[in-house]
Formats: structure tokens, sequence, C-alpha cells
């Protein structure tokens, strides 16, 4: 089962501004939604700044290495890497989308409880009982990302994350713009929480077909105009 699915914004230069002890800026949070009554307690702002601030990490440490040229002497493959980055005929084993998604597990903190009564409270362990495993992807100059049980299908979960990004664009197109701005979308909440609710239902991950998902966008757009 799913855990929780968040919209939220991205930044770059996090781990450099921690780094110079500068204060990061604080993330726009689109659209955040957890299906648990976990992860609807007390500490559920706590829970979802901290998940948002570990992709924040994660993104800008991939960032950075994707983006800073390597030392020749200590890493020459890697250097090699980055310096037949714009060669058309070279094929990066690391994908062309390796800063633009990710993937880590959250595992619960045994000494949860002198965690929280220190200053440490921006890390996710803290606040979950069970493991989870977090996915995002950097898609529309945002990020999706979505938190699921041990057991769930991550590879399904990951397909989501793409599909909803562009089901979002489909449902909206003819409503805004053929040129899609995502900062005239994401703010519509309600509209992005009605069409979240038809594709993933109660934290449901479901095999869509194209179909299924034409027939979803169809009844979505019937009951925005009753």
């Amino acid at each position: 089962m799913v855990y929780a699915f968040i919209i939220h914004s991205i930044d770059t230069n996090f781990q450099q501004q921690q780094h110079q002890l500068l204060q990061p800026q604080q993330p726009i949070v689109y659209l955040s939604q957890f299906y648990t009554a976990e992860g609807n307690n007390k500490d559920f702002i706590k829970r979802q700044n901290s998940i948002i601030e570990k992709v924040n990490k994660d993104y800008s440490f991939k960032f950075q290495c994707e983006n800073t040229k390597p030392d020749e002497k200590q890493f020459p493959d890697w250097a090699f890497s980055y310096s037949q980055r714009n060669n058309v005929n070279f094929v990066d084993i690391r994908g062309e989308n390796s800063s633009k998604e990710g993937i880590f597990r959250i595992i619960p903190n045994k000494h949860i409880n002198n965690l929280k009564n220190s200053d440490n409270l921006n890390d996710p362990s803290i606040y979950v009982t069970t493991s989870k495993y977090c996915i995002w992807k950097k898609i529309l100059g945002v990020c999706f990302t979505i938190i699921c049980e041990d057991d769930e299908n991550r590879l399904l979960a990951s397909n989501f994350l793409t599909l909803f990004s562009n089901v979002i664009v489909d449902v909206f197109k003819t409503t805004i713009t053929k040129t899609i701005n995502p900062m005239d979308i994401l703010p519509r909440s309600e509209e992005l929480l009605l069409l979240l609710n038809s594709y993933l239902p109660n934290g449901q991950l479901l095999f869509i077909s194209n179909q299924f998902s034409k027939q979803i966008k169809t009844n979505i757009q019937q009951l925005s105009q009753s």
C-alpha cells in the first residue's frame, strides 16, 4: 500500500546552502496526501517536511555529483565519463535521468524517544514505525514523491509517478493552454486531489491500461462539468 504522495518544489542548491550554514529556502508543497492514521497524526507536518528535506538532499547530492568535474587522478573513470557527456556516441552507464529520480529506504529508528527530545528532528526515520521506500522523480519542474510500504511493487510505484504527471498535463492542456506551464496547474490542489483519488484510490496502486485511463479522464471531466 502507498503510505503517502507529495508534489513539492525541489532545490538544486539545498546541500550547498546547508554546508554554508545558510537557511535553505522553504519548499512549496502543492499536494500532500497521507493514507494511514500514523501519517495523519500530530507529527504530520514534521513527517512531511522531513521526507521533503531528505528528497532534496538526495536530489542535490546527485545533481552536484553529475555537474561537478571530478579529480582526474583520484577518479579517472568518473572524470572520463564527465568529459564525454557531450559526445553523441558516448553512452553514460548511469542513464540520462540519474539526477532526476531516486529511491531510498526509511528505516524506523529504535531510539525514537531519545531523538525526539534532541534537536535532530529532520530525520524521517523517527516518524515511522515500519520500513518504507521513498521514490521520487523530478517532473514538470517539481518533484513527485511517493512513499510506500516495504512489500509494495516499487516498479509500479515509480511508473505511477510518470503516469500521473502525464495525466495532469493531458487533463489541463485543454483548460489552460496548449503550452503547459506547471505553475498554472499545480496550485489547483482541489482538482489535483480529484485526479489523485481517481488514479490512486485510498492509496492503492492500480495496473492502469490506456483504455482505463481514458475512461477515468472522461469520468473526471463529467464530474467537473456537473
